[in-house]
């Protein structure tokens, strides 16, 4: 399904296409030298899933365009109750198993890096506990070096992030090991801020296997080729039903 957001008489973003020192954007009918901003929206449905390209800016558009697809063709009125949700996958574990994992990132946020000793007093031993116990001793070992480097520990906002990954032509061991990991962090309950990313660019994050990725494409006028979309939905889709996330 390929279309485009856009009502007769309905404000839209517009640009000139005229180069101007000064540019005035704004939400009106595009006028005479002026275009489109991209609002174009491609979805690939298989059975009862669905893939949209920029889901996370068009999946309101999609989701009323399909309603009134349905309408239009006559279906019963509980048909057309329904909400595009981003589906978990029970089986995180089998998923890490079957594709592998490509990168680990663990963030703490800084007041809690800073509160080292409260962290380490916190109850459960698990493995997210303990990570955050030993990222907080890191982080005040790197500020205690001089009075003003401590005074990052005063931030209210930011956080500490560590990255681990594997390059390609490492040993299968370290593979394995990134992928217990992974697996670890995963089934721990406290767990909270990291993002597993996965050898198909997929990622796993706290409570969600989010159904996400990311692909190149060339642009097309005001949008993107529209056979490179296909085919990258259609890879998509067929990495998710190999993967076993969606079931056909």
């Amino acid at each position: 399904m390929y279309g485009a957001r856009y009502y007769d008489g309905q404000g839209i973003g517009v640009i000139p296409m005229v180069p101007a020192a000064d540019v005035d954007l704004g939400e009106r009918q595009p006028g005479e030298n002026e275009n489109y901003l991209s609002a174009d929206f491609f979805a690939l449905i298989r059975s009862n899933h669905v893939i949209c390209l920029n889901c996370g800016r068009n999946g309101g558009a999609l989701r009323g365009y399909l309603a009134m697809l349905f309408a239009k063709a006559e279906m019963p009125n509980e048909v057309q109750q329904f909400e595009l949700i981003r589906v978990a996958n029970p089986n995180t574990l089998a998923i890490i198993e079957a594709v592998g994992v490509k990168r680990v990132n663990m963030k703490v946020s800084i007041t809690e890096a800073a509160a080292v000793d409260l962290i380490g007093d916190a109850p459960g031993g698990g493995l997210w506990q303990d990570a955050k116990r030993r990222f907080g001793e890191a982080f005040r070992g790197l500020t205690e070096r001089d009075e003003e480097l401590g005074q990052l520990r005063q931030a209210e906002r930011g956080s500490v992030t560590v990255s681990i990954n594997v390059e390609k032509g490492d040993l299968a061991v370290a593979k394995e090991g990134l992928d217990h990991l992974a697996a670890e962090i995963a089934e721990d309950e406290d767990a909270e801020g990291y993002v597993i990313e996965l050898r198909n660019n997929t990622t796993i994050k706290p409570n969600e296997v989010s159904s996400k990725k990311t692909v190149r494409i060339d642009a097309h006028a005001n949008s993107v080729s529209p056979p490179q979309a296909w085919d990258a939905m259609r890879e998509y889709m067929g990495e998710l039903v190999e993967n076993g996330q969606i079931e056909v």
